[in-house]
């Protein structure tokens, strides 16, 4: 059924980053005779890579004479954390980390770029003889190709004059169930899909649905910005759109998807309909 829509349609022409901070007694900037560094974490900002990239802000106290900081793979840490212990790492840190400039009081933004895979970043605060550190952990996304294909645009189509463009259908090496059409809307600008634990099929096989959860584009409309898609599910605020309602998305055994998603923009919608992924 699906592919007879991709048919017709052809014939007309469309971190987790998780942050964590363990702080020493005293972490509170300011109230105490104990130095404290706090590690918070953000996304990076366009034009960086979210999969990859991340902004870190190191808050200190004024007990803090020197503080440094050192990312690594979260197995190399626990690894050395098993032979060092925990002083030992601290010590570790400050002798291979990177010294923070503590000119200017409060905080110091830091944007690491490239991390693939499981890392731990540490930062330990020094005054004198006293030591305290905490950490923030990131998950990097890499990926592997799946295949080759043309992805096919609908709303796009209608709104920007996209028809298709070339893309690679990568599935994530740390989650089976997450792939992406990489660079779909340009360097840097992927969709993410996420399979679900169900599945449909018609005249033309058997598929798996998958999400779309919200991403940006490089486009813009009109004076309302930024172009955004996601599927009709998190439009609505309910998966059933997407499993039963008759707005789903799927993909094939072959890898050919079609996917029913929502562009829009901050001032509403520009529309939804079926975007199609065929493989070469």
């Amino acid at each position: 059924m699906k592919k007879y829509i991709y048919n017709s349609f052809i014939g007309l022409l469309s971190v987790v980053a998780v942050w964590s901070c363990t702080a020493e007694e005293g972490s509170m900037p300011g109230n105490d005779a104990n130095p404290s560094v706090l590690i918070y974490q953000y996304p990076a900002a366009r034009p960086a890579n979210p999969d990859n990239d991340i902004v870190l802000r190191f808050a200190t106290n004024n007990k803090v004479n020197e503080a440094y900081y050192l990312s690594e793979l979260t197995s190399a840490k626990e690894s050395r954390v098993a032979s060092m212990g925990e002083d030992g790492y601290m010590d570790y840190v400050v002798q291979n980390g990177t010294k923070l400039d503590l000119s200017k009081e409060g905080s110091v933004d830091v944007t690491m770029k490239d991390l693939y895979g499981a890392y731990t970043i540490t930062a330990v605060a020094v005054n004198g003889n006293q030591k305290a550190s905490s950490e923030s952990t990131f998950e990097g996304l890499d990926w592997t190709d799946v295949v080759k294909g043309t992805y096919h645009f609908t709303i796009l189509n209608t709104r920007l004059g996209l028809t298709t463009t070339p893309t690679v259908l990568q599935v994530c090496t740390t989650d089976a169930g997450l792939y992406r059409f990489k660079d779909v809307f340009g360097e840097g600008y992927s969709m993410k899909i996420n399979l679900i634990d169900q599945k449909g099929s018609d005249s033309d096989g058997t598929y798996t649905f998958f999400r779309v959860p919200s991403t940006d584009t490089p486009y813009t409309y009109g004076n309302y910005g930024t172009v955004y898609v996601r599927d009709i599910g998190y439009w609505q605020g309910s998966d059933a759109w997407v499993t039963s309602n008759g707005y789903e998305s799927g993909m094939y055994e072959d890898y050919s998807c079609f996917v029913f998603v929502q562009y829009y923009v901050s001032g509403g919608n520009l529309g939804y309909d079926y975007d199609f992924f065929v493989p070469d």
